[in-house]
């Protein structure tokens, strides 16, 4: 298969059906594009979008006649993955940088293999390629919308039969622009949408915290808004004890596990923070420098990879903090973090408000008094928290799994609760953990 017989708009002749029909999302664009172009010449390719932060892109990866090589490369693009969980890939970057095509019609192995980064060249040296590769191909073109390069597309031809030309830059260069603009616009679409969900964010919010002037309620509007329409799968809002150097969950939405181990966190971690301290994005792939780190088994049992901290403050003073997090290294530009930000502001109105109809001078949880339960009640009472059955508990404590049924029962009778579920709940909610 290559692109001889037909010029260059021939050949966009043939995807631009395929990339019409594709949702007006760039990486399902992107997806097609490659795949498409994958049957019309053999090879790898590979298309790279840089969002608009430039700490995030699309790498897309597609070969339909090798599927092993491609799937090699897509692990090769996902090896990459830098700070920011997106990958730079070496040659791209030139040619964005230079906004002028590569062209290598043939090189050896070795030359190609020194074209890459050392990260490249690592895994390049440690995982050998499906085939045995004697030469390469290369032709990446600059991708334009606007008058801007915004991305690459290129393909890597490990077999030169025949070999890449100067006629399939020019072809590939045509293709590459016109994708180019359908992005912009899926940008721009996705964009626009992104907008009047947060619009609808910030107005559910509003009228709970104005209508309701009940901060739970209005918390539980807060983290449920974020999780149902924002691309955040998990979110909960920390507030200050009434002793000031404690954090309680006080509403939470989007996690899994039924009974979540909402410890009494330190204050200190965000009272360090500066007034007005701006969100940012943390990748916890490394949960032991994840702070606060006594919650690194639900992070690790819900499959977070992305945290975002924001401190909530009045008047120079925490009150809270709201926490978000996603399953995914999730590509949140400056707009999202700063809209984040926003969500943080609000929180903190609606906290001084209701602390304000209230009569209290500042805020805090309204936490129950703990149930007289023995230590030894406490560490199970902590361990169904965390989601433990009898028997997990049972291997925990050294104690049999009969002992732990009737301690459970005892639990249940003291603190006035019929099952696991709510003793769990309530557990959290009036913070006796």
């Amino acid at each position: 298969m290559d692109f001889s017989g037909g010029d260059a708009h021939s050949i966009l002749a043939q995807i631009s059906g395929d990339v019409a029909g594709a949702e007006p999302d760039v990486h399902a664009i992107l997806t097609t594009l490659t795949r498409s172009l994958s049957r019309i010449r053999s090879g790898t390719w590979v298309a790279v979008l840089m969002d608009p932060d430039p700490a995030t892109s699309h790498v897309v990866v597609a070969g339909d006649s090798d599927g092993p090589m491609a799937a090699y490369m897509d692990n090769f693009v996902k090896t990459l993955a830098g700070p920011a969980g997106t990958p730079t890939l070496t040659i791209s970057m030139q040619v964005i940088e230079s906004a002028n095509p590569l062209l290598i019609p043939r090189t050896s192995f070795e030359d190609f293999i020194s074209l890459l980064s050392p990260v490249g060249q690592a895994y390049f040296a440690s995982i050998p390629p499906p085939h045995t590769l004697d030469a390469v191909g290369v032709l990446v073109v600059p991708m334009h919308a606007g008058g801007a390069t915004i991305g690459t597309l290129g393909i890597f031809d490990w077999l030169q039969r025949p070999p890449l030309t100067e006629a399939d830059v020019v072809r590939v260069q045509v293709v590459a622009d016109h994708v180019g603009l359908a992005l912009e616009n899926a940008r721009l679409q996705s964009a626009v949408l992104d907008q009047a969900e947060r619009l609808a964010v910030v107005g559910s919010i509003a009228l709970a915290a104005s209508a309701g002037q009940d901060l739970p309620l209005t918390l539980r509007v807060i983290v449920e808004q974020v999780t149902a329409r924002l691309a955040v799968d998990a979110a909960d809002v920390l507030i200050v004890t009434g002793h000031g150097n404690e954090l309680v969950v006080a509403a939470s939405a989007g996690f899994q596990t039924s009974a979540i181990p909402n410890y009494r966190l330190p204050a200190s971690t965000w009272q360090t923070a500066p007034a007005g301290a701006r969100p940012h994005v943390e990748l916890i792939r490394d949960l032991d420098r994840t702070a606060p780190n006594s919650r690194r088994s639900l992070f690790a049992r819900e499959g977070f990879q992305t945290y975002v901290s924001l401190p909530l403050q009045v008047r120079g003073k925490l009150i809270g903090v709201l926490e978000i997090y996603n399953r995914s290294a999730a590509g949140w530009d400056q707009s999202s973090l700063d809209f984040f930000d926003t969500l943080g502001g609000i929180t903190c109105v609606a906290i001084d408000y209701a602390s304000a109809l209230t009569g209290h001078g500042g805020t805090r949880a309204s936490a129950a008094q703990r149930p007289n339960l023995s230590d030894l009640e406490m560490e199970i009472l902590r361990l169904i928290v965390e989601g433990n059955t009898n028997r997990e508990i049972a291997l925990k404590v050294h104690r049999s799994e009969n002992t732990i049924k009737f301690h459970v029962r005892r639990i249940l009778e003291k603190t006035d609760t019929v099952n696991r579920t709510e003793l769990a709940r309530k557990a959290t909610r009036e913070g006796w953990l």
